[in-house]
């Protein structure tokens, strides 16, 4: 990394963190460390939904996927279903999750709708899940820093960690959504500005780049193709997206937002307004068509393929230390960082809640809320350790494509995850029939990964499956409020 480009990240990361700082206020105790005491405004709350999302991963392996051979821009069905997921969210939870009193995290919730052995069940697999997502979105922000700096993934991870946990601890969720408000900001506007570099510099007319593109097979948005085995199709997307974001919507994260919002209307609002927000993917998406044309035109050098063969994500870093100027180039460092720091420290925020409500509260009870609050700051310093061993471990796998990787491994429990949010939300269920549920949810995973189903139909039909089946021996009315009352 040249001199310049260091010190324009390092000016990025020192002004993030101070107005973050000064925008997050005091805090003296867990409820405004980790809920914010209901006082921020939906539109920094959606932008930090969003940040949540929009990772590393999307930055770098959204390009890639466009970049490469028999690459086009199916992924657009994804996106498709991750902001229709949104929507469902807002109508589905947002208002339970807002009116409920008496309890401080999403697993309690789970809890007080079904019974407390399923909300800790639920915890505890939340608290896997939260482990897998933040090691592979760290491995992918190491990737990045590795390109542009050879410090090498242990270290770059280091230091990707060590800011996230500065950024948790300043003033916990309060902290989180305004730096992710401000990264949402500086990471949309790279997307942007690649975006119009890249065209600017094609040599070839619009007109003809499009030709190229079309006859390429780039231009492809929807397979309405029926097999299941193919990823990228319109039902695997919609389909899947929405499952997915379901079940993402059960984790502390979830809550935290929701709870951090004025007002049931403004926490929907925050919802909804992120739907839109996934412009910012279709905007990356772009930047994977005008490098298929840049490289197309120049030729891929020898360097650059060597690299794609062995780590097919690193198109777009490579293309950001040698091809942008310098400072420019800095700039796009250090959106990329905020794209990843913006998914590292919300998880650490939410794991470090989960431990000290769920299990440290209950080894170490009746102590001050100064105690518990050193413990959540100290607690997040262990969970980064954590999804640093983590990434490193998933290092080895780096080889089959990042964004394949993100989507995968997650999908593996996502829908016991979704079904234990939507029995809650409906108050069916109990521990025994849950444990059912989930036994064959993970069976029915397990046949669809051996007859190689997409893995974006894992979750729904993983999900919906357990929901009948827990449904079918619930033999009680549904509660539709789905409020929990104190």
């Amino acid at each position: 990394m040249k001199p310049a480009d260091l010190l324009i990240m390092v000016v990025v990361m020192l002004a993030v963190t101070y107005l973050g700082h000064r925008l997050s206020g005091s805090i003296t105790n867990r409820r405004g460390f980790f809920q914010a005491d209901g006082s921020l405004p939906w539109w920094a709350v959606s932008a930090s939904i969003i940040a949540t999302v929009v990772s590393a991963v999307t930055f770098v392996s959204v390009p890639a996927a466009v970049f490469a051979d028999g690459g086009d821009l199916t992924y657009f069905q994804v996106i498709l279903g991750l902001a229709a997921g949104k929507v469902v969210v807002a109508r589905l939870l947002a208002k339970p999750f807002y009116l409920s009193q008496g309890i401080n995290t999403s697993y309690q919730y789970i809890g007080a709708r079904i019974d407390a052995h399923t909300g800790e069940f639920s915890m505890y697999l939340g608290l896997l899940l939260n482990l897998i997502n933040s090691a592979v979105k760290l491995l992918t922000a190491s990737l990045v820093l590795d390109v542009i700096s050879g410090w090498g993934l242990p270290g770059c991870a280091l230091f990707v960690v060590a800011i996230s946990i500065v950024w948790s601890a300043l003033a916990g969720i309060k902290t989180v959504i305004w730096t992710d408000f401000l990264l949402f900001v500086l990471f949309s506007l790279g997307a942007v500005f690649a975006l119009i570099f890249v065209s600017l510099n094609i040599q070839q007319s619009l007109g003809d780049a499009i030709i190229w593109l079309d006859a390429q097979a780039k231009w492809v948005l929807f397979d309405f193709d029926t097999d299941p085995t193919k990823r990228y199709t319109i039902w695997a997307g919609i389909i899947g997206a929405v499952g997915l974001s379901i079940a993402q919507a059960s984790t502390q994260g979830t809550w935290q937002r929701v709870r951090a919002c004025r007002s049931v209307g403004d926490a929907q609002k925050a919802f909804d307004v992120a739907a839109l927000f996934y412009i910012v993917h279709v905007v990356i998406l772009g930047v994977g068509l005008a490098l298929a044309v840049f490289y197309a035109e120049r030729g891929v050098p020898a360097e650059l393929a060597q690299q794609l063969s062995e780590s097919p994500d690193r198109i777009f870093p490579y293309f950001i230390v040698n091809e942008l100027p310098v400072g420019i180039s800095g700039l796009f460092i250090a959106a990329i960082f905020a794209a990843a720091i913006s998914t590292l420290d919300s998880a650490l925020t939410e794991s470090s809640d989960l431990t000290v409500n769920h299990i440290y509260q209950r080894l170490l009870p009746n102590k001050t809320e100064a105690h518990y609050l050193l413990a959540s700051r100290l607690l997040m310093v262990v969970w980064g350790l954590l999804f640093f061993a983590a990434a490193m471990f998933f290092s080895r796998y780096q080889g089959v494509g990042l964004l394949e990787l993100t989507f995968k491994l997650p999908n593996y429990f996502y829908g016991a995850i979704f079904a234990s949010i939507v029995l809650a939300r409906y108050g069916i269920g109990r521990f025994s029939t849950i444990i059912l549920g989930f036994v064959l949810a993970t069976v029915s995973v397990l046949i669809m990964a051996n007859a190689n189903i997409a893995f974006f139909y894992w979750c729904p039909v993983s999900g919906l499956l357990m929901v009948a089946t827990v449904w079918a021996l619930h033999g009680r009315r549904w509660e539709t409020t789905g409020v929990v009352n104190g």
